[in-house]
């Protein structure tokens, strides 16, 4: 036996599927970043929430996926040089992150078309690493400019709250 509906209503019409096949890849999403977040790779130190870039000068690794007032680590690796390496940071980069610490401290710091340069001491026997202490300012995705010396590109962040 079935049951007839009142005269100028459909059972499912196109809409109600469109919403259906957004409502279902919204739960695949869902349980897709659930899943990494239980696994870890999305977690402070996981394999998705960090990236390396590699520059001529040495290169950097940079949360990439963060969380709201916690602390993280931007990493920079410089290579054996006879001159003095800068790490180049927009200013967008201090509103999104506030620089607790720098191990070892700069040598110098300057400001200098537009961008906040930290100046550290050559070695030129071996390579070196500058470990920046950062806590987050705002949740939100957030995009800035960072580099090693002359080689600046854009990137962006991830803080969720």
């Amino acid at each position: 036996m079935s049951s007839s509906l009142p005269e100028g209503i459909e059972d499912h019409t196109r809409f109600q599927q469109r919403f259906w096949c957004a409502q279902r890849w919204a739960w695949i999403g869902f349980a897709a970043i659930l899943g990494a977040a239980l696994f870890g790779a999305l977690g402070r130190g996981g394999p998705l929430a960090r990236q390396e870039l590699k520059f001529t000068s040495g290169s950097l690794e940079l949360p990439i996926v963060t969380r709201w007032n916690s602390p993280d680590e931007l990493r920079v690796f410089f290579l054996p040089s006879s001159s003095d390496r800068r790490l180049v940071l927009d200013p967008d980069f201090l509103t999104i992150f506030s620089i607790e610490g720098i191990d070892p401290p700069q040598k110098a710091a300057n400001y200098e078309n537009g961008h906040i340069g930290y100046v550290f001491p050559a070695d030129p026997a071996a390579p070196s690493q500058v470990i920046l202490r950062l806590h987050t300012q705002t949740p939100g995705l957030h995009s800035f400019r960072i580099g090693i010396d002359q080689n600046v590109i854009e990137r962006s962040v991830l803080i969720l709250p």
